[in-house]
Formats: C-alpha cells, sequence, structure tokens
C-alpha cells in the first residue's frame, strides 16, 4: 500500500506532538550488590578492580571492590560516544568507527561493569560498520568468545543486536525476526534500531513504501532514541525522494527541524534538506545558445 500524502501529514502531525528527548542528568554513582552507594567522583579503576577514596572533612575514607560486586552503575554519556552518533546520522561512518574503537579500550577497565558505556560503544561500533555495510563484521563483534566474562544484562543485549545487524537467511524472514525482537527488547534504544533495519531491509529489498513506514515509526515512537529519531527522519526523506516525492521529504525534514530547535541534530537535518531541495537556477546567469542550423551544417 502506497505511503499517501494524509499518512505522512499524520506522522509530521505525531512529530509535533511528541515531546523532544528529555537526558536528565541523574546522580552518578556506583551502586554495590550490598546496596552500598559510592559517588562516581570518588572511583578510579586499578589492575583487579576499582578504588573509590571519599574524604570527609580532614579524613579520607579508602574502598577497594571489583566489578562483580557491582550491581548498577548511573554515568553520564561520554562526550565522544555522543559526538560517535552525530556522526553515524551524518554518514561518517569511517570516522565513527575510529573513535569507537578508540573509546572502546579507553573503557576496557569497565568492560564487565552492568549498565557501564563500554557495552554502548561496542554497539555503536557494530552500528557503523553495518550502516557501512560490514555486516558479518559488525555481528562478529558479539561473538560468543567476544561476550565472555560480560554481564548477564550485556550479553542478552549485545546477542539482540547482533541478530539486527547479521545478514538474514530471507528478507521476509529478517523482517519477522526484527519485528519480534523489537516488540521484546526492553531497551528502547535497540528497539528502535531494530525498526530502523526494518526499514533498511524493506528498502534493499524494492519496498520503498513500507521502508518510509518502518523509518517514520522509528521517528514517531522513539523521539528520545534522539540519534535513532533523527536517521529514520533522514532515510524517511530520502526515500521519498525516490519514490518521487522530493518535496513531501523536504517537508518532512521542516517539520522536524521546527519541532527540534535546539537538537544537536539540527546540524545534519539542514544538510540534508539543502541535498533535498531542487536547485534554484541563477536568474542572472543567460541559457546556453542552441547551435544555429548553419553552425550544425
Amino acid at each position: 500500500m502506497p505511503f499517501s500524502k494524509p499518512r505522512l501529514a499524520l506522522a509530521v502531525s505525531l512529530l509535533a506532538l511528541l515531546p523532544a528527548a528529555v537526558h536528565a542528568q541523574a546522580e552518578e554513582e556506583f551502586v554495590l550488590r550490598t546496596g552500598r552507594r559510592i559517588p562516581a567522583d570518588s572511583v578510579k579503576p586499578t589492575a583487579t578492580g576499582f578504588t573509590s577514596t571519599v574524604v570527609t572533612g580532614a579524613s579520607a575514607q579508602k574502598f577497594d571492590f571489583k566489578a562483580s560486586e557491582i550491581e548498577r552503575v548511573s554515568l553520564r554519556e561520554p562526550a565522544e560516544l555522543a559526538e560517535a552518533r552525530t556522526q553515524i546520522a551524518t554518514d561518517k561512518f569511517l570516522a565513527a568507527i575510529a573513535a569507537l574503537t578508540r573509546i572502546e579500550e579507553e573503557l576496557l577497565p569497565y568492560r564487565e561493569v552492568p549498565g557501564a558505556w563500554w557495552h554502548r560503544a561496542r554497539m555503536l561500533r557494530m552500528d557503523a560498520m553495518a550502516s557501512k555495510g560490514d555486516n558479518k563484521a559488525a555481528a562478529a563483534l558479539a561473538d560468543a568468545k567476544e561476550l565472555e566474562g560480560l554481564p548477564e544484562s550485556t550479553v542478552a543485549m549485545l546477542t539482540d543486536f547482533k541478530a539486527i545487524v547479521a545478514p538474514g537467511d530471507s528478507p521476509d524472514g529478517k523482517i519477522s525476526a526484527l519485528r519480534a525482537l523489537a516488540g521484546r527488547s526492553t531497551d528502547p534504544w535497540v528497539s528502535a534500531r531494530a525498526w530502523l533495519e526494518v526499514g533498511n531491509t524493506n528498502s534493499s529489498h524494492g519496498k520503498m513504501d513500507e521502508a518510509i513506514k518502518a523509518w517514520l515509526r522509528v521517528a514517531v515512537f522513539n523521539p528520545a532514541e534522539r540519534d535513532l529519531a533523527v536517521r529514520g527522519t533522514i532515510y524517511a526523506a530520502r526515500g521519498m525522494q525516490q519514490i518521487g516525492r522530493p518535496q513531501d521529504g523536504v517537508k518532512l525534514l521542516k517539520e522536524y527541524l521546527d519541532d527540534h530547535v535546539a537538537s544537536p541534530y539540527a546540524p545534519a537535518i539542514q544538510t540534508e534538506t539543502s541535498k533535498l531541495e531542487p536547485k534554484k537556477k541563477d536568474a542572472a546567469t543567460p541559457a546556453p545558445e542552441k547551435a544555429s542550423e548553419e553552425n550544425s551544417n
């Protein structure tokens, strides 16, 4: 069923109604299985785990602990990861892969910590590689050997993400598996990325109307996952151009900009809009003269 203009209008209106992502800054801390809470700014990695030094008045209390003793952590996303998300959204895959490889190395001491940013860096690198077309190599980053020693929650998340980026046996089978994964995943970013891949899979097999619907679904229903919402919007606009409706694509991008004026992805949307907008002819430049019959003989 073609993606009609009324349906586009509905999607745009839903985008306008949904709130922009709010990334609240929770207190950064390590929570141990005993219930003890340790301020993150007091923690440093060691050769065998972590150490915390808390200064109270004139005294300093030192406490050592291992990754296995950690229940969860609340840590702010590193700025380098946010930049990598932008690079992926703007098709700068090689730059993102290089940056994420470096970030993973820097976060390696936190590899076995539940909820740390290491596994997000790994997923984003897999995402960048798959977006570049290296799906098999991306999936290999979540092979069994790569998952050894990781927390159970991280293993589950990376295993799901491997299913998203790995090549499928058939388009219908892949899409069915992606829909099921999106429905059962407890991680909203993973769920949104699965729907983005539904769009990618439909697009690569010539079903552009279905692809546009899936991409717009990401933008409409997962606005908090800002990097993926932007990608869904951009991909949908590109898809509209391919089916002969570039103005609808431009409208979609401009509506997104109007509703997310402070978005860090605004420059990416503006760049994409300029690519899709028809080039205006310069009225000061005369049209080339046709060769006269005399000169052509």
